[in-house]
């Protein structure tokens, strides 16, 4: 990949009080909600990169500083920001600028660092930190130093122009740099080919013979003096101008500046007839043509290229074909992004989320996310468009398929817990291997807060294989001793209806609780039967007039309402809804479970008063449905701080409601 960004660690700038990223990734597409500081990473790198932000941008303002530093810019506060390249192992050019910053060889490390702080002569040489001295700090007091390694008098001026970071902000003007010859890429790659002399000259003389053929026109005459007349009373005999009409200097060193782009062979569609999209994107792709031909001119070692919400004005098609060339070839080049189009084909291990806590926004990298290259592979055809959205998540509920996606969110709206309103999104893995998805996820990925929700399969199948949800979440426990140990007792569980069997499996159901893994007693449906038998009654109805389907159905449902089960009128109830599409039934189902006072039903079920809390020692007692309360109760205290059921949820955070645009 080359030299790239390996690790960044800022304190006390903007929305970081102690932000770290390893694991960098050379091709990084940050994400977080509004106003989580994604904008401000990058300006945190461009503190220490950017060979374009003068000194007076480094310097820093009391709005710059961490908010929740206990002394602010006036008790002395320190903002620091270092950033490790790695990648030039084999690159002797890179080793050698880099030779002063190098801090490890193994692999080669460098380090470039910038620090803000209150200047020498205002602090003290003693322990008693800033001089005696009762007013307040202000920016005056204080100065900044760029240095490389571990030295601070080892400035990295030169290094910055060998190394550069190119940053295009989100609400750029592509068509008006493109138009503005001293801002466009294209000046750099048409300044740097070499013309021949003599045809420059000659066309420099056919474009004068053009001119003075179109100024022979009368109109054309009669216009330039009509202008030399007017500018010529405006500007006094003091300053008399000459007024000239024409299309291009005469002057073969400047004849370079009138070639424009055009987008037809007729040269007829310039870049003022091309979308905004298109624009942004021509501008890019001239921008890593003019980069790669400085490279190749020995003209810098590398530069960074970072872009500020690239899907400004392109279409979703667009968006997919275009960075996931982008990301996957070419230089390093760091994104940041609200699309799930472009976080859909991002590479797994490419991603950085960034999340607001009381301390300050934290990050997470999946650059060394613990999954091998299948399970990689498997990860990235997962997150398509309609997954992509896990990776913008606040919490993420994992389940097998569709009926949970429909039920979850309904279950938690009927308790007053807007999923949607808190960032929780319920993803279905389509099946049973959660393994990779928990290793994204997990704290060695994106560190999102998650629970995994499955069917308990604890009837034996038709290969005589039962428990399979213990066992399937016994092997996603983190502890693989534990998970062991689980595995053992799980096998030694008398069968279903045996004394002794109800108790051991709710502890070991238990036991996986505290890895946030949540198995029911056989599947959704059934488990559901007891708490809302009426409503899955109701639900199907609306979808069959099978008198015969609709009487199996009831029967079924009455069975899973007794102390033992009728397999054959469990076999006979799940037929009849799968034969009405498991998803569909769910759908409906979802509109009944709207419409009931969901505290009073659980009250009802647990056989309790309406002063009793309902906390999870009173979800426990709903049976075979319990665990899907459960598993929402856990996620509800990880995204509003409340149990599922509070009296008075805490309000919405600010950041949450998606009101605030990045600083």
């Amino acid at each position: 990949m080359g030299l790239h960004i390996a690790r960044i660690e800022v304190r006390n700038f903007r929305n970081f009080g102690h932000l770290v990223i390893d694991d960098f990734p050379a091709h990084a597409v940050i994400v977080g909600e509004n106003g989580v500081g994604k904008s401000n990473l990058l300006e945190a790198i461009r503190l220490v990169l950017d060979p374009s932000l003068p000194d007076s941008r480094r310097m820093l303002r009391e709005e710059d500083i961490w908010e929740g530093h206990p002394a602010g810019l006036a008790g002395g506060a320190e903002v620091t920001v270092v950033v490790d390249l790695q990648g030039f192992d084999t690159d002797n050019d890179a080793k050698s600028i880099l030779s002063a910053a190098t801090v490890d060889f193994d692999p080669y490390t460098a380090r470039l660092t910038y620090r803000f702080a209150p200047r020498a002569e205002i602090v003290s040489a003693g322990d008693s930190g800033l001089q005696s001295t009762s007013r307040p700090l202000t920016a005056q007091d204080y100065d900044f130093v760029a240095f490389a390694g571990s030295s601070e008098t080892t400035d990295l001026r030169a290094i910055r122009r060998e190394v550069a970071l190119r940053v295009l902000p989100a609400l750029r003007d592509a068509e008006g740099d493109l138009h503005n010859w001293r801002r466009s890429p294209l000046r750099d790659l048409l300044e740097r080919l070499p013309l021949d002399p003599a045809n420059l000259q000659a066309t420099a003389s056919a474009i004068a013979t053009a001119v003075d053929q179109l100024t022979k026109d009368g109109n054309v005459a009669k216009l330039e003096r009509h202008l030399t007349d007017r500018l010529g009373a405006m500007f006094g005999p003091r300053l008399a101008v000459q007024p000239t009409l024409g299309f291009a200097s005469s002057k073969p060193d400047e004849l370079i500046r009138a070639v424009r782009l055009f987008f037809d062979t007729a040269r007829r569609r310039g870049i003022s007839d091309t979308s905004l999209g298109s624009a942004n994107v021509i501008y890019l792709g001239l921008l890593l043509e003019s980069l790669a031909q400085q490279r190749l001119d020995d003209q810098f070692v590398a530069t960074l290229v970072a872009l500020e919400e690239p899907e400004a004005h392109l279409h979703v098609s667009l968006q997919r074909h275009l960075f996931g060339y982008l990301l996957r070839t070419g230089q390093p080049l760091i994104l940041t992004t609200h699309s799930p189009h472009i976080a859909a084909v991002t590479p797994v291990r490419s991603f950085i989320v960034l999340r607001a806590t009381e301390n300050g926004t934290t990050g997470a990298s999946t650059g060394a996310l613990p999954v091998s290259s299948d399970e990689a592979a498997d990860l990235e055809r997962y997150i398509d468009v309609s997954r992509a959205e896990v990776l913008f998540a606040s919490a993420v509920i994992l389940v097998e398929g569709l009926a949970e996606l429909y039920v979850l969110p309904a279950l938690a709206a009927a308790a007053g817990f807007d999923l949607d309103a808190y960032g929780v999104v319920v993803a279905s893995a389509h099946g049973t291997d959660f393994k990779p998805y928990r290793a994204l996820l997990g704290p060695q990925g994106l560190n999102t807060p998650h629970v995994v929700i499955t069917d308990g399969d604890a009837a034996p199948d038709k290969r005589n294989r039962r428990e399979a949800g213990l066992k399937r979440g016994a092997n996603l426990h983190p502890d693989s001793t534990r998970a062991t140990a689980l595995l053992d007792q799980i096998a030694l569980l008398p069968e279903p209806g045996a004394a002794g069997y109800h108790a051991g499996r709710v502890l070991l159901a238990g036991a996986l609780e505290s890895a946030g893994v949540y198995v029911g007693a056989q599947t959704l449906e059934t488990d559901l039967c007891p708490l809302f038998g009426e409503e899955i009654i109701q639900a199907f109805q609306e979808l069959s007039s099978n008198a015969t389907a609709i009487g199996e159905v009831r029967l079924g449902i009455s069975g899973e309402q007794q102390a033992t089960v009728d397999p054959g009128a469990r076999k006979d109830m799940l037929k009849r809804i799968s034969d009405l599409g498991k998803g569909r039934f769910a759908q409906r189902l979802t509109a009944h479970i709207a419409q009931i006072d969901l505290p009073a039903r659980i009250r009802t079920a647990a056989d309790i008063g309406d002063d009793t809390p309902l906390d999870a020692q009173v979800l426990r007692r709903l049976g075979s449905a319990a665990y899907l309360f459960l598993a929402l109760d856990k996620i509800s205290l990880a995204t509003r701080g409340t149990p599922l059921f509070a009296l008075n949820p805490a309000p919405l955070d600010d950041s949450r409601q998606g009101t605030d645009a990045d600083q």
